[in-house]
């Protein structure tokens, strides 16, 4: 737009100047023939091109501003389109976090959920366990502390309950089910010592010695290792084989010398003769 005035005021100074530069008119000729009029002349043609520059200076000035409002205006109209997809760009990104955003809180449902079904799942299996779940107890048998099954125990103190009713046959076989039933019982040593002494109540010297044996084999450091090393020795008497014995009694008071089994040894020394 502004190269069209621009155009257009340069037309009409060119044609100002046109003007200025025609031949006076006849009858104005009669009238300014003189060196004066001449003068004249020259003095509005002067005036004239000064008033050409002034409005051609001007009219470049107009030219400039407008060139430089026109690119501020540009530069506004380019930050106006940026603004604008900036504005759409956030827009989406607005849409996709909303749409993630309730993706998430459906997601955190639905584990809630989940986790909800889950515990309630666990609480009745784990009700469901307990109730067939062994019940542990702490018992203290031959200086030895453990924790057991309340079954265990209970087998085990029956047998000694046998035992000390004088029942031998009953706390034997009672003894041997509870090994087969719990071979890794923390009552093993125990059950075989009180087996070896049923064995020798009934005169089954040789399944006493056996069983002493084994306890001796697995539970050397056992508080009844003494005990079981003195009814193998008692045992080995009992059949006959007094040497045998009486070097195991030895034996005895040379690997227990502090215990009463040692002390019951030393007594029965003098009897046997070498």
């Amino acid at each position: 737009m502004h190269r069209t005035l621009s155009l257009r005021l340069r037309h009409a100074l060119a044609g100002l100047a046109a003007l200025a530069l025609l031949p006076l008119a006849p009858a104005q000729a009669g009238l300014f023939d003189d060196e004066e009029a001449r003068k004249a002349i020259i003095e509005l043609r002067g005036r004239y091109e000064i008033s050409i520059r002034d409005m051609t200076k001007r009219l470049d000035g107009l030219e400039q501003r407008i060139e430089r409002v026109e690119t501020g205006l540009r530069g506004q109209l380019e930050l106006q389109n940026q603004i604008e997809a900036l504005r759409r760009e956030i827009a989406e990104l607005r849409g996709r976090l909303e749409v993630q955003t309730n993706e998430l809180a459906r997601t955190q449902l639905q584990q809630r959920e989940q986790a909800s079904t889950l515990e309630s799942k666990l609480g009745g299996l784990d009700a469901r366990i307990k109730k067939v779940e062994p019940v542990t107890v702490s018992v203290t048998v031959d200086e030895r502390s453990f924790n057991v099954d309340e079954e265990e125990k209970r087998r085990f103190d029956g047998a000694l309950n046998l035992l000390r009713a004088s029942d031998f046959r009953g706390a034997q076989n009672s003894l041997s089910v509870f090994m087969s039933l719990y071979p890794d019982s923390p009552y093993t040593a125990s059950a075989l010592y009180w087996l070896g002494s049923s064995q020798f109540a009934l005169k089954d010297y040789r399944a006493a010695i056996a069983s002493n044996e084994r306890l001796l084999a697995r539970f050397a450091d056992h508080p009844r290792a003494a005990d079981a090393a003195l009814g193998i020795a008692f045992s080995q008497i009992e059949l006959g084989d007094r040497a045998v014995g009486r070097k195991s009694l030895e034996a005895l008071i040379e690997k227990y010398p502090a215990s009463d089994a040692a002390r019951q040894a030393r007594e029965r020394l003098p009897t046997l003769k070498r």
